[in-house]
């Protein structure tokens, strides 16, 4: 039989080893990639070596029952990669249920009958009419006029192509890094073979005699292509592009390593965490700033979680790792799937609560439903002089003392049973062997937990402060008031015994003794303020105004004291208001230094509120008592007078007001308050 040369003959050898190639190197890594992604390209690169070298066959022959009877071969490999190109683009974007019996049925049961009509019938003439070998410059091809059989077959395989090819380019357009660039160079190495082919049959190309199949002579140089995209981007070892939804649009960074430890797969958020790990990069050189992540990798760590710390150019960060090797069925282990979950939020957050519970002031233990102490914070040592190891394990009662451990025990059985804390005072041991006294509060750590937290803080100076406040207030309320009662008592039966030169001395005394009498009223009303459970109510300002003025004429007749109200001014106010609005009035008569002193008392509105203003012509209150409503504040170098201004100001912010004072011109002080009107009736 003569053969003979031509141009196509090199070309279509070299697509033709290179496919088979591909096709031995796939079946020898079979244990890598999905099952059908793996198997669809196996029949692609076998199906387009047998087309190439059928072709080449072919093109060589130089008669044209052999010509004929090779195309045959040809018919197998374009029939076979009519089949295997839509299952590789199908399993590569994940569509494996188009992959099922029924639906692949609609891609190879056209090529099967065109093989199977080619083998028993003949392209002759069947697909070919009046087939014959011409001249095409120095060689001889195959000439004839396609039947309808043919141009359909032809039309079935542009339409199939053009719908694997909408696939991919809607792959490479959707997706970003790799993945597109994957998707994009197996769009050009499936379009160049058929744009080529289109070409040919056009008589764009090839000789200007006969017909030149130029589909099989492109795969010379997509196979190229396609080995760029097996070898660059680990084809068969990374997952199918549609795995974006388990894998790509993860919060957590993904990073898959193969059975030889090298970076085969990763996604966004895991490059942020680790630059250095690029496809095909060993695992050691990936992790170099974490090396255990390596180790897990290298020693195959299965199924475990582990803790690291990646430094990067701001703040650490903290992550878990989760390892989880690759097994594909019937082989042994192919790879390792690394899960990098950032914990930096949770970590500082637990880093700050443990910092607080061992810096607090307070003494914080959990002590579970046996009644040992578990867990009990630092600050023990510091309060008590106890270490905390010292009284973990211990019977929570232990350091308790002895008269209060009943009490206390109660409370710890009843924080059980209760969803809400349960308060006690009690004494604790110090390692010393004196007492202090705490305010603790225990309640359940969880809804059904056996345990509790119990909280306890040293209340032992405050107590001590307390009393002493107590012996204080009871100085100043009661034996000071009785002792200037007395000093009273005597100035007046002196009046008796002196001569008038002597009055104006006892008028000093009787002045001083009223001033002293007022502040253990002060005092009183001081006490009751701030240990009183008062709450709002509706006042009419109008008639509280009215009234108390009328009681500062009869206590000081020799006051003038003008009254301006409006009929009704009802305000929201604490049901303290009447001895802040009343201290303001006695205080713009007892610190006036005129004999015949002035006052003038207005309600008006104002917006929605109220506004009092006590206005007098005294000396004006000194800046320092001034500013005792604003600071809130009692210090050793201001007078005891800012007592009232105090009350008052307490008074009124607690009922929701404003308080001002002001310098009233020639002489004199202005007290403002404002006060919030009563909601109406209906409302």
């Amino acid at each position: 039989m003569a053969w003979q040369p031509t141009p196509y003959t090199v070309p279509l050898l070299v697509a033709a080893v290179a496919s088979f190639a591909f096709t031995v190197y796939a079946v020898a890594n079979r244990s890598r990639g999905g099952h059908a992604l793996l198997w669809s390209f196996v029949g692609v690169a076998g199906t387009a070596g047998v087309w190439s070298l059928a072709y080449a066959a072919q093109l060589s022959a130089t008669s044209l029952p052999t010509t004929l009877f090779l195309n045959r071969f040809v018919w197998l490999g374009t029939a076979g990669l009519a089949v295997a190109w839509p299952a590789f683009v199908l399993s590569y974007v994940d569509r494996t249920a188009w992959l099922g019996r029924r639906r692949f049925a609609l891609f190879w049961i056209v090529p099967v009958a065109a093989v199977a009509a080619v083998w028993t019938v003949g392209v002759d003439p069947l697909f070919y009419a009046d087939p014959s070998l011409v001249d095409a410059g120095g060689y001889r091809v195959l000439d004839y006029d396609p039947t309808p059989a043919l141009l359909g077959f032809v039309g079935y395989t542009y339409a199939v192509n053009l719908f694997t090819f909408a696939v991919l380019g809607y792959a490479a357009a959707a997706r970003d890094g790799v993945f597109r660039r994957q998707a994009s160079a197996l769009f050009v190495a499936g379009v160049a073979p058929l744009a080529l082919g289109a070409a040919g049959i056009a008589g764009m190309i090839g000789p200007e005699t006969g017909l030149v199949d130029f589909t099989p002579v492109a795969f010379s140089g997509t196979s190229a292509l396609l080995a760029w995209v097996v070898f660059r981007y680990r084809l068969l070892d990374v997952s199918p592009i549609a795995r974006d939804a388990v894998f790509a649009n993860l919060s957590d960074g993904v990073i898959v390593c193969d059975a030889d430890g090298r970076v085969v797969d990763r996604n966004d958020p895991a490059r942020s965490l680790f630059p250095n790990a690029e496809l095909g990069v060993h695992a050691e050189e990936a992790f170099d700033d974490v090396p255990s992540v390596a180790e897990a990798v290298a020693d195959g760590t299965a199924d475990e979680e582990f803790r690291v710390t990646v430094h990067g150019s701001g703040a650490p960060r903290f992550l878990t790792v989760d390892v989880h090797g690759i097994t594909a069925p019937g082989t042994a282990r192919s790879g390792t799937v690394l899960l990098f979950r950032d914990v930096t939020e949770r970590e500082t957050l637990q880093r700050r609560y443990r910092a607080l519970i061992e810096k607090s002031p307070n003494v914080i233990a959990v002590c579970g439903d046996d009644g040992l102490v578990r867990y009990v914070s630092p600050s023990i040592a510091r309060l008590l002089g106890h270490e905390a190891n010292e009284v973990e394990g211990r019977p929570v009662i232990d350091l308790v003392h002895p008269e209060d451990q009943r009490e206390a025990q109660e409370a710890f059985e009843r924080a059980f049973d209760s969803d809400e804390p349960v308060s006690l005072s009690h004494r604790i041991a110090c390692a010393d062997g004196s007492w202090r006294q705490f305010e603790t509060v225990i309640e359940r750590l969880f809804e059904d937990a056996g345990e509790v937290v119990i909280t306890a803080t040293d209340v032992t100076e405050a107590r001590r402060y307390e009393q002493r406040l107590q012996v204080l207030n009871r100085v100043l309320r009661h034996d000071l008031k009785n002792d200037t009662n007395v000093i009273g008592g005597y100035a007046d039966l002196l009046r008796d015994h002196v001569d008038e030169e002597g009055d104006p001395y006892l008028d000093v005394i009787d002045r001083k003794v009223k001033t002293l009498t007022h502040l253990s009223d002060q005092a009183r009303e001081i006490d009751v303020a701030l240990h009183s459970d008062a709450g709002r109510s509706e006042i009419d300002l109008s008639a509280l105004v009215d009234r108390l003025c009328d009681s500062l004429e009869s206590s000081f007749p020799h006051a003038t004291v003008t009254v301006s109200v409006p009929e009704s001014a009802v305000v929201s106010a604490d049901e303290l208001l009447e001895s802040a609005v009343r201290n303001v009035l006695e205080n713009a008569v007892v610190h006036n230094d005129r004999d015949d002193p002035h006052v003038e008392a207005t309600v008006v509105a104002d917006g929605d509120r109220f506004r009092v203003d006590v206005a007098d012509d005294g000396p004006g209150i000194p800046p320092i008592e001034r500013a005792v409503f604003s600071e809130a504040r009692e210090t050793a170098l201001e007078h005891a007078s800012g007592l009232g201004l105090w009350l008052v100001h307490w008074i009124v912010t607690e009922s929701g007001g404003d308080l001002e004072i002001d310098t009233r011109e020639p002489t004199g002080t202005v007290v403002r308050m404002w006060l919030p009107r009563a909601a109406e009736r209906g409302d």
